[in-house]
């Protein structure tokens, strides 16, 4: 997942720098990128439910969580969480997790791989 984002960001037109700390990457020295895959686990009820751990050392600006689906074989969506709201180093999601967090919740990383997309201005006013 990691090389899969590394390569989105780069084909975005993105320099991507990895540091020795797992799964943080540095992008355009602007900003920092954390990627966290979060596998799915059925509860007795057949309710599928997400357990995060976010390394609140890293602080990351932006961490990607990656939710697998219920097989775990694949993504079923990411979000992207700025700094600011990853507020505990614990999360549990489940299908529907509210406004609060789903306002990042995206089917792909396209949002991301644009952030790395640098434009260049000619002429400053």
């Amino acid at each position: 997942m990691v090389e899969m984002v590394v390569d989105g960001l780069r084909a975005s037109g993105g320099e991507v720098e990895k540091h020795d700390a797992p799964d943080i990457l540095t992008v355009n020295d602007e900003f920092s990128v954390s990627v966290v895959i979060a596998r799915c686990q059925q509860t007795a009820a057949g309710s599928r439910r997400w357990r995060l751990r976010f390394d609140t050392g890293l602080l990351p600006d932006i961490s990607v969580v990656v939710r697998m689906d219920a097989a775990n074989e694949k993504p079923l969506d990411y979000y992207l969480l700025p700094r600011i709201d990853v507020l505990s180093e614990r999360l549990r999601m489940a299908d529907d997790n509210g406004l609060v967090l789903d306002a990042y919740r995206y089917d792909n990383l396209d949002l991301l791989f644009s952030f790395a997309t640098q434009n260049w201005l000619k002429e400053a006013a």
